[in-house]
């Protein structure tokens, strides 16, 4: 009997822990992706360091080709933001590679691509690459 009301309670803690991460979907959103790649012709390594008010992800040297990436879901105020610096060649800049406020309504899985001639974003729910910041790199 002892064994039987232990299977059912824990089963009732299962279901509701299912339950509350299905709250917390509803609530904040799905799980979001942020990938930034380094579209560099020429060999130009990219010197990247992402990070938010919580979490800093370090910094990554992204050869072409490479990427870094990370998961998240939004906080509950909808303030979330990382930020990334980012050296590459001649070109130092500091740019939002996710902003509630600006991709919570275009991406979940949220791609930023570092060209020689700037930074582009996906925009997941229109299928189409936007030109955020413009530059014009040269190798060295």
């Amino acid at each position: 009997m002892m064994k039987v009301l232990v299977t059912v309670i824990a089963g009732l803690m299962i279901m509701k822990m299912v339950q509350s991460e299905e709250d917390v979907d509803g609530i904040l959103g799905g799980q979001k992706t942020v990938r930034v790649t380094n579209d560099m012709r020429n060999g130009i390594s990219v010197f990247l360091h992402c990070k938010s008010r919580d979490d800093d992800l370090g910094q990554h040297v992204l050869e072409n080709g490479q990427y870094q990436e990370w998961s998240f879901r939004n906080n509950i105020a909808h303030t979330t933001l990382f930020w990334c610096n980012m050296q590459a060649s001649n070109v130092q800049i500091h740019f939002d590679a996710y902003s509630y406020k600006e991709d919570s309504a275009v991406c979940d899985q949220c791609y930023r691509s570092l060209k020689n001639d700037g930074l582009y974003f996906y925009n997941q729910y229109e299928n189409k690459w936007e030109k955020k910041a413009a530059w014009n790199t040269h190798a060295f």
